[in-house]
Formats: C-alpha cells, structure tokens, sequence
C-alpha cells in the first residue's frame, strides 16, 4: 500500500513539474541607460524569489520565469524598474538615472563630496536640465529660474552675447561682480563663457557661501560656477548621439505701440511741430498717408537659428572616452545682417588608468565662432533706433519721377536719410563690422596613488583666445558720405590675443576610521599667469567697389598695441571630518598674492569654517514623515583683486607742447592698494518629507565687504581723474528658499513641481569721509551711506499743473517749482538691483509624453525708462515718432491725469522731458521662460534598427512676459553697447536704450541614439 501510494505520489510530482516546466520560459534581452549605453552589471532578479542573473558586458541577459512573473531590474544610481512577463520572450530595458542619486556626488571646490557631507550652500543644474532650457547657445542664461540667491539679466538679446550674473547680491562697486567660472578647472572668463557648447556640459554647481569659496580665495568673493563636462564610461560600447533643431525667433510683443503716419501728422500739426505742422496741400498729405508703414516691418526679419550637435562616448576596459563637434547658427533679427552669430566646437575628453596607480586625463575643446554686430548705440545708426525714430510716412527708399530707385555711388539704390539724415539700412549696409573668435581651452591631470589614504594630482590647464575684429565703411556709402562729404572708405583690423595658464599641484588623504570617522585633508599651491596683447592697425581712402584691405588705402594712418600679464600665487588647504554621517566640520584657510597690488600689500589670507548636522540620521529620530533633515552653519572670508592691472601705480603718458616732446601724469597710482575682501556668515536648513517627494533648503546668509576697491574722484588729476583706493564698506543680506516635489509618481504617469524665491537687501555702510560719491559708471545713480548701492538719484515729478500745462517739481526742500535743474535727491528704497527674483517649474510624464515649463519673476528694482522718455518727449523730440498715449497731453485748463503741455506755448516744456523720476518705472516681471513638449518612442518600434532611442520635440523661449509698470522689455542689461560699454562700470538694469531687444524663439528638435 506504501510502495502503492508512493507511486501515486511520485507521478503527480512528475505532473506537476512537466506542468511548470511547460509554462517557465526564457526572458532575455538588453539593459541600457537614457543614452542607449548598455548597462553591465545590472541585477534582475524574478520579484519574491531568490532567481536571479545580472546583464553582461554588452548591457544583455538572461533569465527563465514564467508569464505572469515581474521582473526588477535595479542598477545603483537609477531607478529600479518592475516589468510582467507577458507572452513576448524579449524584454529590453532603459533605465532612468534617479534624481536622488545623482545628487549624492557634487563637484565643489578641487574635488567632489557627497551630497550628505556638505556642509555649504551648493546649487547644482544637471545635463538633463541644461537639455530641457531655454533655447540658447550660452549655458549662463540657464542659471536664471533655476538657482537661489543667483540673478542672471541678459545683456540684450543679440546672439551670441553672455549674461550678467551675480550670485547673492552686490559684492563690490567697481571691482568685479562677476562670478568666477571655472570649466573642468580651467579658468574662463565671463565672455568666454559663449565659447562652451551647453551639449558638451554634464552638470554645473554654483557655490555661493564662504564654506565653498573662500578655497579659491581672491577670486570667490562673487561665487563660483563649476562647470563639469560629460566623460565616458569604461567597459560600454561606443554611442553615438546626433542631436539637430531648427527654429525661428522675433522680437518679444511690446506693451506699447507707436503712432502710424495719420496719428502723426495730425499729432504735429496739433503741436505745430514737423512736417504736419506745414502742411497745406491735401494732396500732399494724402501722399504722406499713403506712405503709412511701420519700420519694424522694414528694419526687422523673423531671425533662423539651427544646431546640429553630434558626440560618441564609451569606453574600453582602462580608457574612457567622450567626443563631440556642433555647430550653432543665428541670422538674429536685423535685417541686412545674414549670420549675427554662428559657432562651431569640437571636444575630447579621455581618461586612461596607466597602471593601477596611476590616471591620466585630458579634456579639450575648442570653438571658433564668427557674428555681425549691427551699431549697439544711441543714434539712427543702429536699426534699434530708427524704427522708432523714424516717421511712418517717410519712405524707405529713393524714387524719381517715374517710381525708379534712384542710385547711389555704389549703383545700388539709395535709401531715404528721413528727417534725420541717416537711414539704418544704408548704416547697415555700409558700415560691416566682422568678429571671429578662437578658443581653445584643455586640461591635463595625473593622478597618483601614493598610498592607500594619500593620492597626488599634477594638473596644468590654460585657455587662449584669439579674437579678430574687422570694421568695414564702403567707399562711397551713404554713411561715408555723411562723414568725410566725398567718397573715403575707411577699414580698421583689431587683433587681440589673451593667454592664461594654470599650474596646481594637490596632496589629499582620506580616511575612514573606525567605520565612523571619516577624515579628509587637502594641501595644494596654484600658480594662474595670464597675458594679453592686442594689435590694432587703421587706413582710410579706398575705390568705390574696390578692394578693401588696408594694404591698398591711400592712407594707412593708425597703428597701434598693447601688452599686459598679472599673476596670481596660491597656497591653500582644507580639512573635513565626518562622524558617523550625522555630524560634519570643515575648515580651510588660503594665502593669494596677487600682481595687480603693491609689494607691501600683495599678500592676503581667507579662511572658511563651517558645520552642519545630518539630524534625521540620530538613533532618536524616529519619524515617518521627515525622512531628511539637516542644519548648517558657515562663516568665511574671501577677496576681490578685479580691478586694473597696474591700478596701484604712478604712470605717465607722452605728447608735445610747443613741439617739444613732454611728458605727464596719467595715472596717480596708490602704492598701498590692497584686498577688497568680504565676510560672510550662513545658516541653511534642508529637509525631505515622504521618503523625500517633498524637499526643501532654506538659506540665510549676510555679506560685508570692507576696503571697497572704489575709483575716487580727484580733481587734481591731469588725464584721469580717478584713484582706485580701499575706501568704503557694503552690507549684503538674503534668504533663499528652494521647495520641490513629486506630486505624482505612478501608472505611467509622473508630474513634479518645484519654487524657488530669493530675497536680497544692501547698504552702503562706509564711504570717505562719509560723503556722497559719484562715479564714472553712474549715470542716475549715486552712493551714499545708509542708502541702497547705486540708489537713484533725481529731480521728483509731481505732475501737471491744471492751470497752464507745465509740468511740476520738488526742489530738494519740498517746495514746487516748475524746474527740475538743481533738484536731484536721492531716491531711498529705489536702485536698479531686484528685491527678490525666483522661478517656478512643472514636469510632466505619461509613458513616451514629457511637458515641461519654467517661469521666472524679479522685481523691486527701477529702471529709468529713457526709451519713454524719447517717445513721450512732450514736443522738444516729436519730429521723429511718438508712442500713441503722447496725445494724452494738457490741452485746456482743469486737465488732470495728462502729459505736460507738448506746444511751443510751454516755456518749461524742455524741463519736463528732462531727468527726472517721472520716467522711473518699476522692473516687476514674471515670464514664461521655458516650455518644451517632447515624445521619446517606444523602444519597440526600434528593434530591428540600429537605434537606440528617438526624441523629438518642440520648444519655446519668452513666449509670454507680464510686467505691470513698465513699458517695454524690462530685462534690461546693457542700455547701449557703444554708448555705455558692455562690460566695464556697466550697472545692469540701471537704464534702458534701444539696445538689441529680446527674443522669442520656437525650435524644433530631434534627438537620436544609436
């Protein structure tokens, strides 16, 4: 009976397992990441068994289960993914970096730390953010919306041009504001930044508190902006990327509108101002109306851009590598300008571990890129100005009797010089202006394991940038015409080379003690040198439509150069220790000698201290809800030596007096001109609720800095009338808040959300001998202590008086007067810098649907609208165009809420369209700044193809902007190239010109894999 049973039993298991072997089948297929490279060493594993393989070298695996098992694939640093076996027999997967993890690691100062470790106020943009930005061809401009307590304010919105971008306020007055940028360690300059292609880009971090930057000592006073190029990845295959879009892009709508030619007319024959004002004949006038045409039309184009970017990255069992080459193009929007901005890049990065011991590493790059800059002044010159300058019944061109063009000396036809003598299109036509900028930047780094805990880097970098610049007016052109009264031609060539280098040998151990302690100490000496020359060479007298070189000019009549160096030497180290992951100190101390100060005071010491305490990883806390929380502390020192190279020295220049060679003083120099340094205290507070679906950081800081390096007025001086000394203080203060969240994750469907705001508060604490100062690169600004720096300084407006028209001011008693000479007071809480700016962003998913949009918002800051102030002139410029709301002047007695009396009648009418605060409007704005909406197809579809992913996607920039106060774009950086510089002493944002506006653009992209 037993023997009986047995069998039974034995048969029923024989069942069972034919049964089960029936349905178990094999699963295999291939594992890769969001690039297509395949992912060795995945683990797959059947869910709630022990059964399980990992992919091979190739990203392939394989496994048995049976239909209706799930799959978890999981890889550190992605996120694990849960697949159900189904009747097909392949599975491939792609998985997806996560958020968290990528985190973990951020570059910082000489090194990297994990995110737990940090003890400083760090923001980091990864590569995926970078490809899901505005579209632009330089990476500053996607720091704006998406780093606290970091304002970025393009210069204007010519192509090509970087931006002005400050980290935590107003570091310094005349000294530079400018952060410093490093790429892979290599030391760039804030215009150089244009050279960096933002596909090459892997992530970038921006210290902003002294714990992070006084490392980098004289140059952190401002930030610091790390920016980290993509590698490859050992023991993967090569892939390939080719990325290309195309688009097109316009000026942003305007919040105001200028008159067309009957508005005109009749607005200056009521005034009795111009061409309306005499006109008698009603044919002529209706000649005129037939002229009607709006200048933007003729003066503007719908601007092309177009990118095509390919790259390769892998790597072999001890070598990594990543190349790239792209090219970017942009014809802008003036119109006779056909490539405003065209750039080409290449790159190679490659690491080699030589021996066990020992890593090699290069990175190089290099761009060449080439623009046409229309004028970027304050005149008809620039098409900018012209198109509201000029009136809608002038013509564009010349006729004769018949309705031909007539001619001009070059035999092309001649454009109407309007009422201002000088149509833009002839200016464009005639005067070219050519650039062409080189640059290579490359890094070299050995590093050697000298034990265990104790490694050595060697790293040498440098930058070289070359730049030619070719200015071209024809012979014979309507300009020339206009300024030598005959045919001249004129052709100048500036050639400018800039080379610095950088030398850093560093020592670090690290250790781990006892699985707690946690140690870490760098040593390191920097030596950075660069130099600049530049050549410039001139000639006048050319043939209509010949040759224009200068070789051939009857008169070569300029030449010129220049060369300059400044070094700086470093000493510096660090010293971090962890324990137990909760509690976290560092220190780091560094001695800079710069060449730009006198040998007594070339030396200065910056120090950092800061601490910070991982709480959610006590044994006492003990909560569901708070699953990360973290206080942090810093305080530190830094400096600023950006200011001339030779600033502290006496230098004298040659002329003639009487034909006699003499000599003077150009420059009185300050033999103790010494550090600008800043102190800076921080606290912050991260947290992360949920198992971190909602996370946050909250930062506090306050900046003084002392010994402002500030150009001093003295009257004595005979050619320049500044002294750059150490004189006056400025305080600093903010608060940063940074919120984000997955509000949905699941079902195929994922949608985050994130805020980030900033608050910024300063003041002037010191100045000489506690006087008001004025300096070269104020223009309605001043300082004064206990006012904002570069506080508004004005006459006050207080309107129209209802009786007669005039306008009406405040002298600097309070009393009301019809003049605004003499009234200029400062204007307390008003000064070009925003109050407060942040962003807001939303992500969205759903299976191969991605939708993102960013904002950005800034305000409490004023511009003085000088733009208005030319279109509402109350008469004294009304024979070039006017905004439409110019007819809303006083016009009888009683009138209120109106412009001043426009009518020579007016005998004050000049002082009312003078500086005043009447043209000072708040810069309040929130802008659409980014929205793309892409779709990845399904990897099915891909199979039997070569290629490993496919994205396409169509992206807009600025395509919506309110702004309830002030009239036109108020992201104002530079007012005017030409007039007011673009870089040096410029104040961003404190005036507005017709400088080139900014851009709305849509682009179509592809993305393909393989």
């Amino acid at each position: 009976m037993k023997t009986k049973f047995s069998g039974i039993l034995t048969l029923i298991l024989a069942l069972v397992v034919q049964f089960s072997f029936a349905q178990e089948k094999t699963i295999s297929g291939t594992v890769s990441d969001e690039t297509g490279l395949p992912l060795p060493g995945t683990t797959v594993l059947v869910k709630g068994t022990s059964s399980g393989t990992s992919s091979d070298f190739d990203g392939k695996y394989s496994i048995k289960a049976n239909q209706g098992d799930v799959l978890v694939f999981s890889f550190v640093g992605y996120t694990s993914q849960e697949i159900s076996v189904s009747s097909n027999n392949t599975i491939n997967v792609t998985m997806n970096e996560d958020a968290a993890s990528l985190e973990e690691v951020v570059i910082i100062g000489y090194g990297t730390k994990k995110k737990g470790e940090l003890a400083s106020a760090v923001s980091t943009i990864t590569s995926a953010q970078l490809a899901k930005a505005n579209n632009t061809v330089s990476i500053d401009n996607a720091l704006q919306g998406t780093t606290t307590g970091v304002q970025v304010v393009a210069q204007n919105g010519k192509p090509g041009n970087a931006a002005f971008v400050r980290v935590r306020g107003v570091g310094s007055i005349n000294a530079g504001n400018e952060p410093l940028y490093l790429l892979d360690g290599i030391v760039v300059d804030e215009e150089d930044v244009i050279g960096i292609n933002p596909s090459d880009i892997e992530s970038m971090s921006v210290l902003k508190d002294a714990a992070s930057t006084a490392i980098y000592g004289a140059r952190g006073s401002n930030g610091v902006v790390l920016i980290n190029t993509k590698s490859g990845r050992t023991n993967t295959n090569a892939t390939f990327r080719l990325h290309t879009k195309t688009g097109f892009a316009n000026e942003i709508k305007r919040n105001f509108r200028v008159m067309n030619a009957r508005e005109k007319l009749e607005y200056e024959r009521a005034i009795d101002v111009g061409v309306g004002s005499r006109i008698t004949s009603e044919t002529e006038w209706n000649e005129l109306l037939a002229n009607d045409h709006d200048w933007t039309d003729d003066l503007f184009k719908e601007g092309k851009l177009r990118s095509i970017n390919f790259s390769v990255s892998g790597g072999e069992e001890k070598m990594s590598y990543f190349m790239s080459i792209a090219n970017d193009k942009d014809t802008g929007i003036i119109e006779g300008i056909e490539e405003a901005f065209e750039r080409t890049s290449a790159r190679l990065n490659i690491t080699y571990e030589a021996r066990e011991w020992l890593t090699l590493s290069t990175k190089l790059g290099f761009s060449t890129s080439q623009d046409q800059d229309p004028r970027d002044r304050n005149n008809v010159q620039s098409s900018v100005v012209g198109r509201f300058t000029f009136n809608p019944y002038e013509p564009v061109y010349l006729f004769d009797d018949e309705g031909n063009f007539i001619p001009n000396r070059r035999g092309l036809p001649t454009y109407n010089p309007t009422h201002t003598g000088l149509n833009s299109l002839a200016q464009v036509r005639a005067n070219e202006d050519n650039d062409t900028d080189n640059r290579w930047f490359g890094t070299f780094n050995a590093d050697i394991k000298l034990h265990e805990n104790i490694r050595y880097s060697f790293v040498a970098n440098g930058s070289y940038l070359q730049t030619i610049n070719r200015g071209l007016l024809h012979a014979g052109s309507d300009l020339d015409i206009l300024f030598y009264g005959a045919p001249n031609g004129d052709t100048n060539v500036f050639n400018t080379q800039r080379f610095t280098f950088t030398i850093l040998n560093k020592l670090t151990y690290d250790k781990v003690f006892a699985e707690k302690h946690h140690i870490t100490a760098t040593a390191f000496t920097e030596f950075t040198k660069s130099e600049y020359a530049d050549t410039f060479t001139r000639g006048q007298g050319f043939t209509v439509n010949g040759p224009t070189v200068i070789d051939v000019a009857a008169t070569p009549n300029d030449v010129d150069g220049f060369i300059s160096a400044n070094a700086l030497f470093s000493v510096a180290g660090s010293f971090d220790y962890v324990y137990d992951d909760k509690y976290i100190l560092n220190g780091t101390i560094r001695r800079d000698g710069s060449s730009r100060f006198g040998i007594d005071t070339k030396y200065g010491v910056f120090w950092a201290g800061s601490a910070a305490w991982n709480v959610h990883n006590e044994s006492f806390f003990n909560n569901n809800t708070v699953s990360t929380l973290k206080l942090r502390l810093s305080a530190g020192t830094s400096g600023n030596d950006q200011v001339g190279l030779y600033d502290h020295l006496t230098t004298y220049g040659f002329g003639s007096y009487n034909s006699q060679t003499t000599s003077f003083p150009s420059q009185f120099g300050d033999p103790n001109l010494g550090w600008e340094e800043s102190f800076t205290l921080g606290a912050g507070l991260e947290f992360g609720l949920f198992n971190d679906r909602i996370t946050g950081v909250f930062d506090y800081y306050k900046r003084t800095t002392s010994n402002l390096l500030l150009n001093v007025p003295k009257s004595y001086f005979y050619s320049n009338p500044t002294v750059t000394s150490n004189i006056g203080e400025i305080e600093n203060s903010g608060f940063e808040m940074e919120l984000r969240g997955q509000i949905f994750q699941g079902e195929g469907f994922n949608w985050s959300l994130g805020a980030l705001f900033s608050l910024y508060d300063n003041e002037v604490t010191k100045l000489e001998n506690e006087e008001d100062l004025f300096t070269a690169s104020n223009f309605y600004t001043g300082l004064r202590v206990g006012e904002e720096v570069h506080t508004f300084y004005l006459p006050r407006y207080v309107g129209v008086n209802p009786a007669n028209g005039q306008a009406l001011f405040l002298d600097t008693d309070d009393n009301v007067t019809t003049s605004n000479n003499g009234g200029e007071v400062f204007l307390s809480g008003k000064s070009p810098f925003a109050k407060f700016d942040g962003g807001l962003n939303s992500s969205m998913s759903y299976k191969g649907f991605e939708l993102t949009a960013d904002f950005y918002f800034r305000g409490g800051n004023y511009i003085f609208n000088t733009v208005e102030q030319q279109l509402l002139s109350d008469g004294t410029g009304a024979v070039g165009n006017q905004r439409v709301d110019a007819w809303n002047f006083w016009k009888q007695p009683g009138d209120t809420n109106v412009l001043p009396d426009p009518t020579s009648n007016n005998p004050f009418r000049n002082e009312a369209s003078g500086n005043s605060d009447r043209y000072l409007q708040k810069g309040d704005y929130i802008r659409l700044r980014n929205v793309q909406f892409g779709y990845t197809l399904p990897s099915k579809f891909l199979e039997n193809t070569p290629l490993s992913s496919i994205r396409m996607y169509v992206s807009g920039t600025n395509l919506w902007t309110y702004t309830p106060y002030y009239k036109g774009d108020p992201e104002v950086g530079i007012p005017s190239g030409e007039t007011t510089g673009t870089r040096a002493g410029v104040i961003p944002g404190e005036f507005s010109l017709n400088s080139y506006p900014t851009l709305s653009s849509i682009m179509f992209g592809v993305d393909i894999k393989f």
